[in-house]
């Protein structure tokens, strides 16, 4: 053993765990078989949450490939690479629908199914940050619909279940404040669930929930509420802060950052990207902000059709390479090594 091995060996354990928190998780999985001390250290819940809340989020690609495979991507985001051709290898690549041991296509239908229409059904998933309990929050609307546009008359009921994970049921907690005439899944950030919302005539706002509280709550929105043909709004995170994407105009993309939480005057527009040449003309699909690099390079998913980056250096907006026969679904993960195991007495846990 070197001088230097040596030295580390010998570290005190607070010193080790320190740093190993700080690690990428490929990093963390080796280091684990390089001595029965490390292995103990690595394994232990309080290790797991010190990584959890300094873990760096990466980026889940999904693309389903009928008849050949679903395939899911783990990457991991670094500053130093040219990010824009996304050409780095995965941390991992697997066939979801073998891991999970269902039929090819089952992955697709789950994704896109949520309830017939006219129903309404929107979902949400966050950690309780006082109990530390992972919930699931389920928004049901029954609507009266306009038999000529399709637009939403009425919601004649409307009520909120929570699942916590491990308890083996669902709880409800009443109606809802809101009427949800989306479909899209709630972002979790700071405690609290946030989805951008339409009321009954069309306006947009968003509305909050406190994982922790079980209770919703206003929001404020960059600017007053709208009355738009096409809602085309997203909320993100970037650079730590919450994000509205908007996809509204014909020839740009603004994204609005508040850089205060829940104070509306916080709320500034940071990034207008130009749409012209390329993508320029009527858009009827979401455009999601995923990640701001240290360049000022940006990250976008348009709907589930493309990957495509914004250079900052040329002002000009690029495609991910892909394959474009099949669509995507993309989002954000934090890696963590708590384990799905701890909830094995009420929960069908499958290891793969």
């Amino acid at each position: 053993m070197s001088e230097e091995e040596g030295f580390l060996m010998n570290l005190p354990s607070h010193i080790i765990v320190d740093v190993f928190s700080r690690l990428p998780a490929p990093t963390i999985l080796n280091c684990k078989l390089v001595c029965k001390k490390w292995l103990s250290l690595i394994s232990t819940p309080e290790f797991a949450k010190l990584h959890l809340s300094r873990s760096i989020p990466g980026l889940v690609v999904f693309q389903h490939e009928p008849v050949r495979a679903e395939v899911c991507r783990l990457f991991e985001f670094e500053d130093d690479l040219d990010h824009a051709d996304l050409h780095y290898d995965p941390v991992i690549k697997f066939d979801l629908s073998v891991s999970l041991g269902i039929s090819r296509g089952a992955i697709v239908q789950v994704l896109d199914w949520l309830v017939e229409f006219p129903s309404q059904v929107t979902y949400g998933f966050g950690l309780s940050r006082i109990s530390g309990q992972y919930k699931v929050v389920r928004i049901f609307h029954e609507c009266v619909l306009d038999p000529t546009t399709g637009a939403v008359l009425s919601i004649p009921k409307s009520e909120c279940h929570v699942y916590t994970l491990g308890t083996g049921s669902w709880r409800g907690i009443g109606g809802v404040p809101f009427a949800y005439n989306c479909r899209s899944v709630g972002l979790f950030f700071n405690g609290n669930l946030h989805w951008v919302i339409q009321d009954l005539e069309g306006s947009e706002l968003i509305s909050c929930f406190n994982v922790e509280k079980e209770s919703f709550q206003p929001f404020p929105f960059p600017f007053p509420g709208e009355q738009h043909k096409r809602t085309l709004h997203s909320l993100g995170v970037v650079a730590g802060c919450l994000c509205l994407c908007d996809n509204t105009s014909d020839s740009e993309i603004v994204i609005w950052v508040m850089k205060e939480y829940g104070l509306k005057k916080s709320w500034n527009k940071e990034f207008v990207i130009s749409k012209i040449p390329d993508f320029a003309g009527e858009s009827y699909e979401m455009v999601y902000a995923l990640k701001v690099f240290e360049n000022g390079d940006i990250l976008l998913t348009w709907d589930d059709y493309y990957l495509f980056f914004y250079r900052n250096q040329t002002k000009t907006l690029q495609k991910v390479e892909a394959d474009p026969n099949y669509s995507i679904q993309t989002m954000l993960h934090v890696p963590s090594f708590v384990s799905l195991k701890n909830f094995v007495t009420r929960e069908s846990v499958r290891v793969f």
